[in-house]
């Protein structure tokens, strides 16, 4: 099938898990019925997308929150679709150590990516843009730089496909993990206009 060929392809993976392709299903499923929605649907396809999930939960398809353990697979649920969708990917996470071991791991699979972070310069953005002008799959990014009105504007104008939040725990104002940054992502993402939002944590 295409999420594991495009897994086999990008990462040597010979298997998905049932948890993996039932997450990786219903983001590229969510995505397929959104684009049919906006290329104006026949009232009977219309009707096909409807019949896929309950109607008082309509309004949330695509959206999920992923509670899988610690050493589960959670990444392979968001960058293989990512390698699927039209539109780039933008996955939020916590640490820049964390970015930076995903960013190799992309590298290794040849997976176009960026990666926004403080402290960049202005040439370093522009470049970054660049890149996904030119098809980059991947945008990665900690909560904290997406503060920036500036930065989400422009990211606002990629058609980002999907938005991944890794580690979502950190929303929680019960735990040390707390990050107040988390908080907002709810507005940025409606700026982005991203119709898909995964959340990832294993302690919720």
């Amino acid at each position: 099938d295409d999420a594991l060929g495009a897994a086999k392809r990008a990462f040597g993976i010979s298997y998905l898990y049932p948890w993996q392709r039932l997450v990786i299903a219903n983001i590229i499923d969510a995505y397929r019925s959104r684009k049919t929605e906006t290329n104006d649907a026949s009232a009977a396809e219309a009707d096909d997308i409807t019949s896929a999930f309950d109607i008082e939960d309509a309004a949330e398809y695509g959206r999920q929150i992923v509670l899988l353990p610690t050493g589960a697979g959670k990444s392979l649920c968001f960058l293989v679709p990512a390698l699927l969708l039209d539109g780039p990917t933008l996955i939020i996470y916590p640490l820049l150590a964390l970015m930076a071991d995903q960013r190799r791991r992309m590298e290794e699979g040849n997976i176009g990516n960026v990666t926004f972070r403080g402290s960049q310069s202005a040439e370093e953005r522009a470049e970054n843009f660049n890149k996904i002008k030119a098809g980059a799959k991947i945008i990665s990014a900690n909560p904290e730089v997406l503060q920036n009105e500036a930065l989400v504007a422009r990211l606002s104008e990629c058609a980002i496909a999907h938005v991944a939040i890794d580690e979502a725990h950190c929303v929680s104002e019960w735990g040390d993990s707390f990050r107040p940054s988390y908080l907002t992502l709810g507005n940025i993402i409606k700026k982005l206009g991203s119709p898909l939002v995964t959340a990832f944590t294993a302690t919720a």
